[in-house]
């Protein structure tokens, strides 16, 4: 049974010191159940985002959110065109954790505002280029993966090899996946800090720019392609 933004405005008041709410709501953030979230408003008039897991997945990633988010110093985010939340605090609850995170207006987009939107798509792809230019240091000394591109040609083709033994894949697909894996040219690749979740609701938009982008578990340095796959299901 889902929380109530009630339950979640008191998590926010143990995970907050000083914190007095003053109004709460639910908040479907499109993350299809995954987490409990809810929109708190405290007094001055503040609004936080309150975000308890449901499973043991998405439990595993707000851990990693959260050590990511507190390894995005001040100096790397001055670096970012757009924002990112900041964890204002955390509290247990039940078997798991609630974490709190200051709330970012502004539009989540969807597939079908980008139809013949070029300047939409250009926002999008100069925000990504910025996750790629920050500088990969910071992500091994908080202790998320760093993978060399030889690393990732591995772990690509043990994929390949997964799909083989699954039997479910076309015969053509597979061979062009394999051929693909076995080409070193394909993998001379420079690695770079990687948002590696991007999917069309991560980006949040402002009047004229990405104003903020969503979900960090999975941020490590590794194959800037990986946050342009998405793109193909558009």
């Amino acid at each position: 049974m889902a929380r109530s933004h009630l339950t979640l405005a008191a998590l926010a008041t143990a995970a907050v010191p000083g914190f007095e709410p003053t109004g709460t709501q639910t908040l479907s953030t499109g993350s299809h159940g995954e987490f409990d979230t809810a929109l708190v408003t405290q007094r001055g008039g503040e609004t936080y985002l309150v975000r308890v897991p449901t499973s043991v997945a998405s439990q595993n990633d707000l851990i990693n959110q959260v050590v990511a988010l507190n390894a995005m110093t001040q100096g790397v985010r001055s670096r970012l065109i757009f924002e990112v939340p900041t964890v204002v605090g955390r509290a247990p609850i039940a078997k798991t954790f609630g974490a709190v995170f200051d709330y970012l207006p502004g539009n989540v987009i969807s597939a079908r505002d980008f139809e013949g939107n070029l300047s939409l798509a250009i926002l999008v792809g100069r925000a990504t280029g910025s996750i790629h230019q920050l500088p990969t240091g910071f992500v091994g000394e908080a202790g998320l993966p760093v993978f060399s591109a030889l690393e990732t040609q591995r772990q690509t083709a043990e994929l390949v090899d997964r799909g083989r033994s699954s039997g479910l894949l076309p015969a053509a697909l597979l061979q062009r996946w394999s051929e693909a894996v076995a080409d070193d040219s394909l993998w001379q690749f420079e690695p770079t800090v990687i948002h590696g979740a991007l999917s069309v609701d991560r980006f949040v938009i402002g009047e004229d720019s990405v104003s903020a982008v969503l979900g960090w578990g999975s941020l490590r340095v590794g194959d800037p392609a990986w946050d342009l796959h998405w793109l193909v299901a558009l």
